[in-house]
């Protein structure tokens, strides 16, 4: 199958291992499983932190958000729209409105 998408950076928000929970093993996963598909695009995650100190992540996950700091939220926004995550040369969207 041949791949056409010019997206080259791929985040996915989420709760992430080593976070014990449903939801962290399923964006592990599925990071996991499109970064093999596309090994052409970087993929990244944005982990949402659960205790203060949050977790020891992998390398993967580029950006943490405090889960009750509304604050942290736009400040992964503004990251992403830095990172031109999800963009291809002419897209206009940005993650922040």
């Amino acid at each position: 199958m041949k791949d056409n998408s010019k997206v080259r950076k791929i985040a996915f928000v989420g709760d992430h291992l080593p976070r014990k929970c449903g939801i962290a093993t399923f964006t592990s996963d599925l990071l996991a499983a499109v970064s093999a598909a596309h090994p052409q695009s970087q993929c990244l995650a944005v982990s949402v932190n659960d205790i203060e100190d949050g977790y020891e992540y992998p390398e993967v996950v580029r950006f943490e958000v405090e889960e009750q700091d509304l604050p942290s939220y736009l400040r992964a926004a503004d990251f992403l729209n830095i990172s031109n995550v999800g963009r291809g040369p002419t897209s206009g969207a940005s993650c922040r409105s």
